[in-house]
């Protein structure tokens, strides 16, 4: 496992939405600083050649790459001793360090307290787990119990569950 990863988070507005439904009543900005700690985490390089071939597709290769992290942070808790709430993730097609699509996934807890150590010794299991969740949930784009999250700051868009498995295919092969 590399090293300490830093991670900002910024909250620039929040959403009223009604109780029955969801709908939106409004949405109001905020100006806060940023929150930036450092903690633990593990990434995931996404090759290329993958990326060009779900996009060839005509699948959604962040939506695919932004649900795989969903599936994988919800089964966490079955790998490491943990709740959902206890990870965080990021994900990007170009990260600019790297010049490559990434998957981070990190403790939520300043200085880490070795949760993503744990995801990334049992890293082949974690996504054979996450595979199959995803494989056999019978819901057609997505939901709950495969690769939305309540946590997602994105409102889980976008999401794109067949480029999920596609790209969760691929790792386990390499």
């Amino acid at each position: 496992m590399d090293g300490r990863l830093k991670v900002t988070e910024r909250i620039t507005g929040y959403e009223k939405r009604r109780i029955f439904g969801q709908d939106r009543i409004g949405s109001y900005p905020l100006d806060l600083p940023p929150h930036a700690f450092e903690t633990q985490g593990l990434w995931i390089e996404i090759p290329d050649p993958l990326a060009r071939r779900v996009a060839a597709e005509g699948l959604h290769f962040m939506g695919g790459i932004h649900a795989a992290e969903h599936a994988m942070i919800g089964l966490f808790p079955l790998f490491a001793l943990c709740d959902r709430n206890d990870i965080g993730g990021v994900s990007t097609p170009l990260h600019p360090d790297t010049g490559r699509a990434q998957v981070f996934i990190y403790d939520a807890y300043p200085g880490g307290i070795g949760i993503a150590e744990k995801g990334y010794e049992m890293i082949a299991e974690l996504w054979q787990a996450t595979l199959g969740v995803i494989a056999e949930c019978p819901c057609e784009d997505g939901c709950p119990s495969c690769v939305q999250s309540p946590k997602c700051g994105n409102n889980n868009k976008p999401l794109d569950k067949i480029a999920a498995k596609w790209i969760l295919e691929e790792l386990q092969g390499g």
